[in-house]
């Protein structure tokens, strides 16, 4: 379908990111690039139409275009994504995408000269940014439209400076993942500290990783220092089949034993969090709020 009539002709040439309508694209793009930064920032809808409002006796029965109200977002000081362009929700559902209000973003194609980060970096955020925020990509020959599932995102890691004994995290983890037992023990100094594993019949295993790490999210950069830690206490779903998740569209037995553990991974990660504190972070890179993490936790 290319050249679709809802496509701002703007974006022609250009993989794009669509998200919903507001999403604060700057904040997700330091969590892979710190560095991250308008070159140029959007225009608010007043500001648009201020500047392609001339004044004056001489600008009379003169029709001017209208400047580009789309901001240029750089990536790391060369590769660019650039946008919002706004479509409606109906402009939304007859490009492929969740039909809801949107922004669109145009991203780059192939590798940008003196460009730090490469394309291949580029879509993998943009893929990260779409389950996390809802939204789709739309690759450039708009053959299709890609629509990560949100809910496929289960795994979380709290990043703490307060490590824990097996013994006192076990107690922490057992109320949420009934069966949790002791697989892993290793000394505190070495590269894991302990692993607490839960196994059910039907749903795969929920894994409780804790270990000192010597590399951290990149989001993590962003924050004080005094918000997280190297400790990190990675919960993860091992499904019974772990191919599924690689697929868009896997089982709905992989999908129902998703739901069913993924409130139990929250309120693990919640209650290792009253216990040490720190920062949570999801397996797409992003900070998620305690309130998030709390909001998952409730059953479904």
């Amino acid at each position: 379908m290319t050249g679709s009539p809802a496509a701002p002709v703007a974006l022609d040439g250009s993989h794009v990111l669509a998200v919903p309508r507001g999403t604060p694209v700057l904040e997700y793009a330091r969590a892979w690039f710190p560095a991250a930064a308008w070159s140029r920032e959007p225009a608010t809808a007043a500001q648009a139409a201020t500047a392609a409002r001339p004044t004056g006796a001489r600008f009379r029965g003169i029709a001017l275009a209208a400047p580009d109200p789309a901001g240029v977002l750089s990536l790391d000081g060369v590769a660019e994504v650039v946008g919002p362009h706004p479509v409606e929700a109906a402009e939304a559902r007859a490009l492929g995408l969740p039909a809801r209000p949107s922004d669109l973003y145009g991203l780059p194609t192939g590798p940008v000269a003196g460009a730090t980060v490469g394309p291949d970096l580029v879509a993998g955020w943009a893929t990260a940014v779409a389950r996390r925020a809802g939204g789709g990509i739309l690759p450039a020959a708009r053959d299709r439209a890609v629509v990560p599932d949100p809910a496929a995102a289960v795994d979380l890691t709290l990043w703490s400076a307060v490590p824990l004994s097996p013994d006192d995290a076990l107690p922490l983890v057992r109320p949420s993942l009934s069966g949790s037992r002791l697989t892993l023990d290793a000394p505190p100094g070495g590269a894991i500290g302990f692993i607490v594993t839960a196994s059910y019949e039907y749903d795969g295993a929920v894994e409780v990783r804790c270990g000192r790490s010597r590399e951290v999210p990149a989001v993590l950069s962003t924050l004080d220092w005094r918000e997280h830690g190297p400790w990190s206490y990675r919960v993860t779903w091992r499904p019974p089949d772990p191919m599924e998740l690689e697929v868009p569209h896997p089982s709905q037995l992989h999908v129902i034993a998703r739901q069913r553990v993924a409130p139990g991974i929250a309120r693990v990660v919640a209650a290792l969090w009253r216990a040490v504190g720190g920062t949570v972070v999801d397996a797409g890179g992003f900070l998620v709020p305690h309130a998030e993490v709390e909001e998952r936790a409730r059953p479904r």
